[in-house]
């Protein structure tokens, strides 16, 4: 499953994640996953459900329209930090400010992974403190926002209850649900899978706090 990401990559995590929500919930046949260009894109060829490939950066945007007309269906906006948080940041920004019904999830690790790793506004190092989603929306009237990490079992499992969480609220009352995932990437990390999950829990959790930030 999802046999084309490296070994250790947090979007394997994410997305069986997904699957198993979307499973227990039964919403399959009413599931649309939009996703963005680079590693995220390498994921539509595996779901079972119907997907639609964005443009870098405005999944926000396809899936406002697309919600629009498809009222009943359950839209995830699924992408990295880089079109999150730097090509599309002000569709988030929009996005947020607007209470836009929309189900977003968002993997952190630091880089433009596909592409040979550039780094993305979250990187941490020592000129760069990196970027923390909830000081820019959390005073907007949003409906859900949270981070969790891939880097092991129990935070794993976190991870889950917090996008569960945003399902239920998304489809119970609407609103702009976000749950932000810190993601390891051991091709660009040069680390082993071990090591580069040891580093979120040691050094990036440090700095990007796990948690529930909007809970209304």
């Amino acid at each position: 499953m999802y046999d084309l990401l490296c070994e250790g990559c947090g979007h394997r995590s994410a997305m069986m994640l997904l699957d198993e929500i979307i499973q227990e919930k039964k919403i399959k046949e009413k599931t649309i996953l939009a996703l963005d260009v680079a590693c995220c894109s390498l994921l539509i060829d595996f779901v079972e459900y119907d997907s639609i490939m964005c443009a870098h950066g405005r999944v926000l945007d396809v899936t406002k329209g697309y919600k629009e007309m498809k009222k009943d269906n359950v839209v995830i906006s699924y992408m990295g930090d880089g079109a999150a948080y730097s090509i599309g940041i002000e569709e988030m920004i929009h996005s947020a400010r607007r209470n836009d019904d929309a189900l977003t999830i968002v993997i952190n690790n630091g880089l433009y992974s596909m592409t040979g790793g550039q780094v993305a506004p979250t990187y941490i190092d020592s000129s760069n403190l990196g970027f923390k989603i909830e000081e820019i929306i959390s005073n907007f009237s949003i409906t859900y926002l949270a981070r969790a990490a891939l880097s092991d079992k129990e935070n794993i499992n976190i991870a889950k209850q917090y996008i569960s969480t945003a399902f239920d609220k998304y489809m119970e009352k609407g609103g702009f649900s976000l749950v932000e995932l810190l993601s390891p990437c051991p091709t660009n990390y040069k680390l082993s899978p071990k090591d580069a999950a040891n580093m979120i829990n040691e050094k990036i959790t440090k700095v990007y706090k796990i948690g529930e930030f909007v809970n209304a």
